[in-house]
């Protein structure tokens, strides 16, 4: 066994050296992945292969690692890299490796194969398994990775399945030597055991078996020699005895034990015949010792003897020849007796009787070859006796089966041909069988089923026929006749009966529907597999069969049924539960439960690499359906189970920074964002959220701001001039603005505090007073709550009162609505007031669009009321306070840096001036404005 496995080690091995590009084949894949591909990766491959097979490991491994930082995603590289851990025995990595190979093209055999030598190095043996049956399904015909799977099953102690494999593919592949070799060795040991449990007969029928296929090993002929004798059988020992010293005429071993059954049975002149030519025996004096013995028995028949001195003197005397004849035949001298015979027959001449002796003769020397000559010479010059006739035909069957047993299938068709005029209804079936099988192996299917067609009608009954019409249709890919053949067959039987044969049925709907699956005509695969389907309604690879044509055929709702039903069927099955997520999730189901489905399933199977593939994408699924109901706790949450089993899945990461950022924990937010790995298109994008993240980080902000003003029909321009600082904090902001203007009438200052608090995901609030001096309102004070909602709604609540300069008083209260739609925001106020004691109001929109992070935006606002909207009030831009008036303006923001950041907008003022006659003015407005964080 230690030399089995040295050979699995070693083609391992050897694999691992040759393992080169491979031909990709596709798999069922849950969820979209991203293929990346390199412009000389032929070239990059090759040689990072050829600095492994040169010894130059480290300098493979950074060619690799250089070229995954250009595309990390590929699948190929991932190989490499897993390649080289393997060859430095870190088997760990390289498992992770290879698996992430693997999950970005599940076609990639190369890791496959390498997977099974890392898995068999650390005694993971069921898993190595697992992975040579997925190579099987690309190439089933590949003898060494079923030779593999066999030693694995060795390695892991179960043994009969490894038998139970080893004995069937030695029926596929019977060619192959050293599969036999092997097949051979179990029934050695299998003797062996039979043996000493005291099953002898049966230890000799596995001899006799061992024997046809190793018909030059001395050590068989022993054991099915001392076998004969323990059996008391010893006519059938000396037999062997002799067929082995045909094969090894000096073997001492076999010279003994000839002399030995020879010794029991008295027969000391074919011993002395047999030794005399032995120095060994002469000078060991057992020569002597069997001359002295045969003296002593020749006393006991002196009349053989004396008819023996007649026959010397008169050879043609027939009593004579009759008693030395029979004495010689009684005394198995058959040697001897055949000398006799020859001699009397150069006197007498050929005649049928002495020919008939000549073959009793050669029959009881067990000389097959000479029994078979002599029998059909006699056939062939008497052709009407009867018992000439039944054994020519024992001696050609003889010689079919020869052929058959080795593959001349030709000449075994011939001579069935010739035994058919000759042979009794005793040997009908075995010329059908023969004819059968030599036609079958010939491609003669057509004749095949000729054949088959007549031992039907001859035994109706016989289920055999039926299994091979099938076999015959499957040869010919007439699959439909093929599977009704298999459907009739099983239809006959009782239901404890079908039981044996649906195995061959479930393997034969496997191949047919594989053929129909790989040629992309699905709607015939999943006609073959309802087929299979109604006779094996729970067969695992049929309903697994099922599921995936489904998705194929994208037949969501036949997805999801075939997936309950497999998962109802077998509900241990990690891979129907995968199958079962994914055909949920295409048919809208609720992401907590695709979710809450694999979590269960990952806990009880947390290494199943699809089990935990499938979690991963529930937990991204369900943490972004989370994001857009604004639980972003709750998300972070989902998110965090999900990195538990793949720590390093940069999606759920880059959701997690997506909540850190609605939950305005920016540092967080650009930590896990930064593993997002953009395409070309979104790249310009992504760095400029990250450069928006970065800025927000910044707990300081500084700004300058300007804004000029002028009426349309005066050229004379007013500015407001303003500073401001800022400092945010985890809940609270603090700022302080100082505003400066100087018109004609002189200059006024205003100095204004605010302090904005989070109270949580859904509650802030804003308060702001202000003093100034001169054009600005005297004091103003301003308190605002504001409200977040589902579906990125938002309402703000606000209350004001203000002092203007000219001592008017003005008290406001504002409702203001805003959504989100991705880029977009709209906003709408309606503020109303009472500025001394009249009421007045002023309903303001802005919509804002921002590009990839709300310091990059365009924006567009307009007003309309019987009073200006707060800003102007606070700036006494114009002092005709209660009048008609709209405003419209657009603007544009951008981040200039990692920390600076700028905006430039434009408003236009109509205002009624005079209301008998109606009189209108203008104003334009352009504010400036810079922000620095620090």
């Amino acid at each position: 066994m230690n030399r089995k496995y040295t050979y699995l080690r070693t083609g391992m091995f050897m694999l691992l050296l040759c393992t080169g590009s491979m031909v990709d084949f596709s798999g069922n894949r849950l969820y979209g992945q991203q293929k990346v591909s390199i412009s000389d990766k032929g070239d990059v491959v090759k040689k990072i292969n050829s600095l492994y097979q040169a010894g130059k490991l480290q300098d493979g491994k950074q060619l690799t690692e250089i070229n995954l930082k250009k595309s990390p995603k590929d699948s190929d590289l991932k190989m490499l890299l897993g390649k080289y851990y393997v060859l430095t025995k870190q088997y760990d990595k390289a498992r992770f490796e290879l698996n992430k190979s693997l999950e970005f093209n599940p076609g990639n055999v190369d890791s496959r194969h390498l997977l099974v030598t890392v898995e068999t190095e650390t005694k993971r043996y069921s898993s190595a398994i697992c992975y040579v049956n997925e190579l099987l399904e690309v190439n089933p015909y590949w003898k060494g990775l079923w030779r593999k799977k066999i030693e694995l099953y060795r390695l892991q102690g179960n043994e009969v399945e490894a038998n139970r494999l080893l004995k069937r593919i030695s029926q596929i592949f019977p060619e192959d030597g050293q599969i036999q070799d092997d097949l051979n060795y179990q029934m050695e040991l299998t003797a062996n055991s039979k043996r000493k449990s005291g099953r002898i007969d049966d230890a000799i029928e596995v001899n006799k078996l061992l024997l046809q296929e190793k018909p030059k090993n001395i050590e068989v002929y022993m054991d099915l020699i001392n076998g004969y004798i323990k059996a008391g059988d010893y006519n059938s020992a000396l037999v062997t005895t002799e067929r082995g010293l045909n094969a090894f005429p000096t073997n001492s071993a076999l010279r003994q034990k000839k002399v030995a059954l020879l010794e029991q049975n008295k027969r000391y002149d074919e011993i002395l015949a047999f030794i005399k030519n032995d120095p060994s025996a002469i000078n060991g004096g057992q020569y002597q010792y069997f001359l002295l013995e045969a003296a002593r028995s020749a006393k006991q028949n002196d009349p053989a003897v004396l008819y023996g001195k007649i026959l010397d003197a008169t050879p043609g005397n027939d009593e004579a020849f009759q008693v030395v004849f029979n004495s010689l035949v009684a005394q198995q001298q058959y040697d001897e007796a055949l000398h006799r015979l020859h001699s009397f027959m150069r006197i007498k001449g050929n005649s049928k009787t002495l020919s008939a002796k000549e073959l009793e003769l050669y029959r009881l020397k067990n000389d097959q070859s000479k029994v078979n000559q002599l029998t059909k010479t006699m056939f062939l010059n008497y052709p009407n006796d009867s018992d000439l006739k039944d054994g020519y035909v024992r001696v050609i069957s003889s010689e079919i089966k020869d052929h058959l047993a080795a593959e001349e299938w030709n000449l075994a068709e011939t001579k069935l041909r010739q035994l058919i005029p000759h042979a009794n209804a005793e040997y009908r079936d075995f010329i059908n069988n023969g004819l059968l099988n030599a036609y079958y192996q010939q491609g003669k299917f057509s004749d095949a089923l000729q054949i088959l067609e007549e031992m039907h009608r001859a035994n109706p009954s016989d289920a055999n026929l039926a299994l091979k019409k099938s076999s015959i249709y499957m040869r010919l890919q007439q699959y439909d006749k093929a599977v009704s053949s298999y459907e009739g067959l099983l239809a006959s039987l009782k239901h404890d009966q079908q039981f044996y044969y649906l195995s061959g049925f479930n393997d034969m709907m496997a191949q047919v529907v594989k053929e129909s699956t790989e040629a992309q005509r699905y709607r015939d695969a999943m006609n073959w597999v309802n087929r299979w389907l109604d006779v094996s309604p729970k067969n695992q690879q049929a309903l697994l069969y099922a599921v995936n044509l489904s998705h194929q055929m994208q037949d969501k709702g036949q997805m999801l049924t075939f997936a309950k039903r497999a998962n109802e069927a077998f509900p241990d099955e990690s891979i129907f539960k995968v199958r079962l997520a994914s055909a949920m999730q295409l048919n809208g189901a609720p992401t907590k439960d695709i979710w809450a489905l694999m979590g269960e399933e990952v806990i009880r199977n947390p290494y199943h690499n699809e089990v935990v593939n499938a979690y991963v994408q529930a937990s991204h699924d369900h943490a972004a359906q989370l994001l857009s109901e604004k639980a972003e706790n709750e998300a972070l949450l989902v998110a965090d189970k999900g990195l538990q089993y793949q720590p390093a899945n940069k999606e759920l990461k880059y959701l997690k920074g997506l909540a850190y950022e609605k939950l305005k924990q920016y540092d967080s937010a650009f930590y896990y964002q930064s593993f997002y790995e953009p395409s070309l298109l979104e790249l310009d994008e992504f760095k400029a959220n990250l450069k928006y993240l970065n800025y927000k980080m910044y707990q300081n902000e500084f700004a300058i701001s300007h804004m000029r003003s002028r009426y349309g029909d005066y050229y004379s321009i007013q500015t407001i001039s303003a500073l401001e600082y800022m400092r945010m904090c985890a809940k609270n902001n603090y700022t302080a603005r100082v505003f400066y203007s100087g018109r004609e009438e002189g200059k006024g200052v205003q100095g204004q505090l605010e302090w904005g608090r989070n109270w949580s995901s859904h509650w802030a609030s804003r308060v702001d007073f202000s003093v100034s001096n001169k054009y600005f309102s005297k004091f103003a004070v301003h308190g605002a709550i504001i409200r977040t909602f589902p579906k990125d709604w938002e309402l703000e609540l606000g209350v004001g009162h203000r002092k203007l300069y000219n001592d008017e008083k003005l008290s406001s209260a504002v409702v203001g609505v805003g959504k989100d739609f991705n880029q977009f925001r709209l906003q709408a106020k309606f503020t109303q007031a009472v500025l001394q004691e009249k009421w007045v109001y002023n309903v303001a929109a802005q919509a804002r669009y921002s590009f990839d992070n709300p310091k990059n935006y365009v924006v567009a606002l307009a007003n309309m009321g019987s009073t200006p909207d707060v800003d102007i009030l606070d700036y006494q831009s114009f002092n005709t306070l209660s009048v008609m008036n709209s405003m419209v303006g657009a603007g544009v923001g951008r981040l200039l840096t990692k920390n600076v950041s700028a905006s430039v907008m434009g408003t236009w003022y109509n205002f009624q001036t005079s209301p008998s006659p109606e009189q209108y003015r203008n104003l334009y407005n352009l504010f400036l404005q810079v922000n620095v964080a620090f």
